[in-house]
């Protein structure tokens, strides 16, 4: 039996919250330690490899992923992709490999030094493997099991950081070597659940099966991706050279610095994607439309409205959090986090609108939206960064605003494909941020701390309160109606 939707979501939920406090203190801690520029220097190796990873990926992990799902006793997909990521890792060091002997690595890499070229290459495969193994954990329903051992093993990852921190001489070589130890650590943990229930087995690794059956069938589900995917590599690796090398590393540091922070505002809606995906992959092939329209207007924009809770409230805070988590050398990134804390709340739509499109295999029409978007985005980047030299702002501008486009672009596909008007999820998402700002405004300046920590937390109280109240007059706020607002209260009463 597998564990209900509610109860996996609750665990990958508080899962999240832990790993958001874990990464909150990484965030008062590793800047700091590292410095602007070697910090910038991080945050450009792995961005870049990442980027380079997930072109390779084509979409295939996601396509692994929805295929699993649907149908568990495939375990050739397994062996397969296993196979798959091996390829990726020796793609990778060719394509380094290739750079370094045409002597292009100072134009590709700028104001990078060559020793950390090849660890930001392992970090990035390690960790985009890791998420490969989430995924197959997630497809299998074991996410209250794994979030478990996550929680337990962020916690142990936390204790080991401090170690590096305060009793080695700590630099990006270290850094680098914590993330090694920490992703094989967990990849050895998941292995040995893997192997208890039952997933890894003699089965999952035996190559006596169909792979040419198999490939086809990948090609066939990621081929309208890889234009797709050449393309997002482009523009994406675009941006952050750009950045890199009309601003440096500085800046860089900056744009890494909030996007990291803004990231916290994506714990809540991070947790659900890949639960819902899953859930939508099972509906579509039972042909079941109408539970998935249930789905869409049920937790798209609660959690759209919980990411705007709390990246409104950052951005007004932005200063303030700074104050909190850096020292001097990263004030002057306020505005860079002002702008980046509205991203998490578009890429709830984005990451939960797009599981639509993967788990019914609409793959062209992904390919064919981002053909419209993408050069937006280069256009937005180009000018922003380059003609206009805002460095870190512009980069957070160009994300915001391509990530509003594209994400719009998506629900109205959606709305046709599931039936259901469009303006009304375009007028939520316009008066649930106006409220959000209006309120958040309000509990920030009623009152002043010269303790930036006691000034954050009780605005923040007072906001929480605004909102509680908002949401009990227009429970619409969170996709709710009355009567959901009347059956938490007599829940919350019988409790008492």
């Amino acid at each position: 039996m597998e564990d209900s939707l509610k109860k996996r979501y609750s665990f990958k939920l508080f899962s999240s919250i832990i790993s958001g406090l874990i990464g909150a203190i990484l965030i008062a801690i590793i800047p700091k330690v590292l410095g602007p520029i070697a910090y910038g220097q991080f945050v450009y190796l792995q961005d870049f490899f990442m980027k380079i990873i997930n072109f390779l990926d084509m979409g295939s992990s996601i396509a692994f992923f929805t295929k699993l799902s649907a149908q568990h006793t495939r375990k050739e997909l397994i062996t397969f992709y296993f196979i798959y990521s091996i390829l990726i890792l020796f793609l990778v060091f060719i394509f380094i490999g290739m750079v370094e002997f045409f002597d292009f690595t100072e134009n590709l890499l700028p104001d990078i030094p060559n020793e950390y070229i090849l660890m930001g290459l392992l970090f990035g495969f390690f960790t985009w493997f890791t998420q490969v193994l989430i995924k197959i954990s997630d497809a299998y329903a074991l996410t209250v099991s794994v979030e478990l051992i996550k929680i337990a093993h962020k916690v142990l990852s936390l204790l080991l950081l401090l170690y590096f921190v305060y009793f080695t001489a700590f630099n990006i070589n270290n850094y680098f070597y914590y993330h090694f130890i920490v992703l094989l650590s967990f990849f050895v943990l998941l292995s040995f659940l893997f192997i208890k229930k039952g997933i890894f087995t003699k089965k999952s690794f035996n190559l006596n099966f169909e792979f040419k059956s198999l490939l086809k069938e990948f090609i066939e589900y990621c081929s309208p991706l890889i234009p797709y995917s050449i393309l997002a590599v482009v523009v994406g690796l675009f941006d952050i050279w750009l950045l890199q090398k009309m601003a440096g590393s500085i800046q860089m540091g900056f744009y890494g610095l909030a996007y990291s922070l803004a990231a916290m505002c994506f714990v809540f809606t991070s947790s659900m994607t890949p639960i819902i995906t899953r859930e939508f992959a099972k509906s579509f092939k039972q042909k079941d439309l109408a539970k998935m329209r249930k789905l869409f207007f049920k937790y798209i924009p609660m959690l759209y409205s919980l990411a705007a809770y709390f990246g409104v409230f950052m951005a007004i805070q932005s200063e303030t959090i700074l104050d909190i988590f850096t020292d001097d050398k990263f004030k002057d990134a306020y505005l860079v986090l002002f702008i980046m804390a509205f991203y998490p709340i578009h890429q709830t739509y984005g990451q939960l609108s797009g599981s639509i499109f993967y788990s019914t295999g609409q793959t062209k029409l992904i390919r064919n939206i981002a053909f419209i978007s993408q050069p937006i985005g280069v256009l937005l980047s180009f000018s922003f960064i380059y003609l206009l030299g805002y460095g870190a702002v512009g980069l957070a501008m160009k994300m915001v605003i391509g990530q509003w486009v594209g994400t719009n672009i998506l629900l109205y596909y959606n709305s046709k494909f599931l039936g259901f008007k469009m303006k009304t999820f375009v007028f939520h998402q316009i008066y649930s941020i106006l409220l959000f700002v209006l309120l958040a405004y309000i509990a920030s300046n009623i009152i002043h701390f010269e303790s930036s920590v006691i000034y954050f937390l009780v605005a923040g109280s007072i906001y929480t309160f605004f909102v509680i109240i908002v949401t009990i007059i227009v429970p619409s706020i969170f996709g709710l109606t009355r009567s959901n607002i009347i059956y938490i209260k007599n829940k919350l009463i019988r409790n008492d």
